[in-house]
């Protein structure tokens, strides 16, 4: 098993690709912490994944979200992103 930081997996993703390809793992650390672990593909392990949580049946269909302003009477919210901005 091999480690990279996440700079380097960037710079250099087709050779690690190309690594677990050959079949080798690779951990990709952030700041010396691992946060994510490539393996090699295998249909057999693919086919038998689940959702843990399934999605919402209520929540919209992905990509067809739409988003509108609230609007608060009496608020200016330019103003106070203005002000909050000159108090830094």
């Amino acid at each position: 098993m091999s480690k990279t930081r996440s700079s380097e997996l960037k710079a250099h993703l087709g050779k690690y690709l190309r690594a677990v390809r050959a079949g080798r793992e690779i951990v990709v650390t952030d700041r010396d912490v691992p946060i994510a672990r490539m393996i090699p593909y295998r249909a057999e392990v693919a086919q038998g994944l689940q959702i843990v949580e399934p999605r919402d049946a209520a929540a919209p269909p992905l990509g067809k979200l739409t988003v509108r302003a609230v609007r608060v009477p009496g608020v200016d919210s330019t103003a106070l992103l203005r002000e909050d901005r000159t108090r830094r």
